[in-house]
């Protein structure tokens, strides 16, 4: 099923928190804190070192705002 991209909820991010997982220490948490709350989501290392390369790339690639 597709959803179309208009309906989906756009909410800024006011921060986030990586949680560890004492079940299984492959997995972890990542709580991304909106002004709705948290919403949390469970990735694995690929996962995590695959954000990260994404998130480095898409930020160099972003303006600076001016002050």
């Amino acid at each position: 099923m597709q959803d179309n991209p208009k309906d989906r909820l756009a909410l800024p991010l006011k921060g986030y928190q990586l949680v560890d997982n004492t079940l299984d220490p492959t997995l972890v948490g990542i709580a991304f804190e909106t002004e709705q709350g948290p919403f949390m989501f469970v990735a694995n290392r690929e996962i995590l070192e695959t954000l990260s390369k994404a998130f480095k790339t898409k930020a160099a690639a972003m303006p600076k705002r001016k002050a």
